[in-house]
């Protein structure tokens, strides 16, 4: 993502993600401010509750027998007057206890579809994506991993069963290859020792792991359960191509066994496994779910604090969004979601109420009036 789209992603759906977050955080303070008031409630009740019985306290010895059953009647009155009391403060700060929380919870769940919205695009420089599949009893799990810049890392489930080859059990004749490997031998009574080949067009992908052009891909043979694993470390000529061969009975390196290895149509496999790698690739783009969000080691993202994401935003990027501000005031960015002006970010950080002049400052806007 070049830097104008992602400073236009950081003004509207992180600035939004900051405005939940914080109003989630002003929502939990109340709650604990009501459970606070109750504790002083109940010490204060408690305490006059104290003052009233040792005003009543001499009459308990009193001779007249009257004064001390009224006495005594007193004492079980504020008893009971107590209990209720402190039943009715309790019950009003459990209300406000859950109505805050309710809302707390409300914007944080905001919060987090804004912080997926802002994600979703990429907007932080990417270090390494990983992009993986597994089938799981017919369809395939898939999900895209990003480590970017600044130590943010943040994974999403993807749609796979949008794709066109992984909405259902895939191998590699639908991409247009009938590839065979060997991986044995037997003897013919006129040819002596001849290569015994799998076709992997009869062998379902299993799992498959991409990242930087690398792939590592399991394929299983439904009859009989043997399996081929293939593994390359680029798209390169010159780039290493592992397989593997195991079934109940026989296991072996494909590629180390030389007698084998010269049977293997190594041009065409890497051919398949780059053209698997581009499908992998394109399916990252059909992102659904954040799953995973960390930063400086935390784990729940349900909870992050999104003005300390944008903090980490602005310590990467803050100098090249300064540089894009300056090319900004040439005159407004077009784009699907109308123009992208200096006006426009300055009316946005608005939202931001305190946070306002700091991050103005770190983008090199006049802070907003």
């Amino acid at each position: 993502m070049d830097d104008r789209a992602s400073l236009r992603e950081m003004v509207t759906h992180l600035f939004d993600a900051v405005k939940y977050s914080e109003s989630a955080k002003e929502h939990e303070v109340a709650a604990r401010k009501a459970e606070s008031d109750l504790a002083a409630d109940v010490e204060r009740l408690e305490g006059r509750m104290q003052e009233m019985t040792n005003v009543l306290s001499p009459l308990k010895s009193d001779p007249e027998p009257t004064i001390k059953e009224f006495a005594r009647q007193a004492n079980e009155f504020l008893a009971t007057a107590k209990a209720q009391a402190r039943a009715k403060l309790e019950k009003r700060s459990k209300e406000k206890v859950d109505e805050s929380l309710a809302l707390a919870s409300n914007e944080r769940g905001l919060a987090v579809k804004s912080l997926e919205a802002y994600l979703a695009g990429d907007p932080l420089p990417v270090i390494e994506n990983i992009v993986s599949v597994k089938l799981v009893e017919g369809l395939y799990h898939a999900t895209s991993s990003y480590e970017c810049e600044g130590g943010v890392k943040y994974t999403y489930g993807l749609a796979a069963q949008n794709s066109r080859l992984f909405s259902h059990e895939f191998n590699l004749a639908q991409l247009g290859y009938e590839l065979r490997v060997p991986v044995r031998f037997s003897r013919a009574l006129l040819k002596g020792r001849v290569p015994g080949f799998e076709r992997l067009d009869q062998y379902t992908l299993t799992e498959a792991e991409t990242s930087g052009g690398r792939i590592r891909a399991s394929f299983q043979k439904k009859d009989d359960g043997a399996k081929i694993k293939l593994v390359t470390s680029g798209g390169e000529e010159r780039g290493f191509v592992g397989i593997e061969y195991s079934d109940q009975a026989h296991e072996v390196n494909v590629i180390n066994d030389p007698s084998l290895s010269a049977y293997v149509e190594l041009d065409s496999v890497k051919k398949a496994m780059k053209d698997l790698v581009k499908e992998l690739s394109d399916l990252a783009g059909k992102k659904v779910t954040l799953l995973k969000f960390t930063y400086d080691g935390g784990e729940n993202f349900k909870t992050v604090d999104c003005n300390e994401v944008l903090r980490l935003v602005l310590k990467v990027l803050g100098a090249r969004y300064r540089a894009t501000v300056q090319e900004m005031k040439e005159g407004p960015t077009p784009g699907p979601g109308g123009d992208f002006s200096i006006s426009f970010v300055r009316q946005r950080l608005k939202m931001l109420g305190g946070l306002a002049n700091p991050v103005a400052d770190a983008i090199g806007i006049r802070p907003p009036t």
